[in-house]
């Protein structure tokens, strides 16, 4: 490994050799950073594709990492699923901005998913119990023109 130093006296790797090849070595993410960008892909995958049908190794290509740093972040795909659903909870309770309509359509398209897959072993009572407060603190009528534009979101995707 070549190394430079800096004037505190640590060293930071810039490049790593691998064999007969030198390669350059990518800076370390932020703390965090690794989380966010599983959690903006899963909403993404699964949005998209279901729980079902979205795959882990899609989601880690989505979110620029191996899948191994998907799972040490994230025991097991229902896991990282769950944890896109308490994110589109929090982000649903609060006005989702009319400006932001990328964002606003993965967040509903998202919504319809956890709708769908409801039904799969395992996922109804966290869904179930979600699903009705949201209904319950949106209102009715709300929620039902959020998954409308959440089903006209999914219809529409690219």
């Amino acid at each position: 490994m070549i190394a430079d130093s800096n004037p505190l006296g640590s060293t930071t790797a810039r490049f790593s050799i691998c064999g007969d090849r030198v390669t350059e070595r990518r800076a370390r993410r932020p703390p965090g950073e690794n989380r966010s960008r599983l959690l903006e892909a899963g909403l993404i995958e699964f949005g998209l594709f279901g729980f079902s049908a979205a795959s882990t190794s899609a989601i880690a290509a989505r979110a620029e990492m191996s899948q191994p740093h998907l799972y040490a972040s994230f025991a097991t795909k229902r896991d990282l699923f769950l944890a896109c659903f308490a994110f589109v909870l929090d982000e649903l309770r609060e006005p989702v901005s009319e400006r932001d309509q990328a964002h606003r359509a993965t967040l509903l398209r998202f919504l319809v998913q956890c709708v769908a897959s409801s039904h799969v072993p395992g996922m109804r009572e966290p869904l179930t119990a979600g699903l009705l407060e949201l209904g319950s603190s949106l209102g009715e009528s709300r929620f039902a023109a959020l998954l409308a534009e959440g089903s006209h979101a999914l219809i529409d995707a690219p």
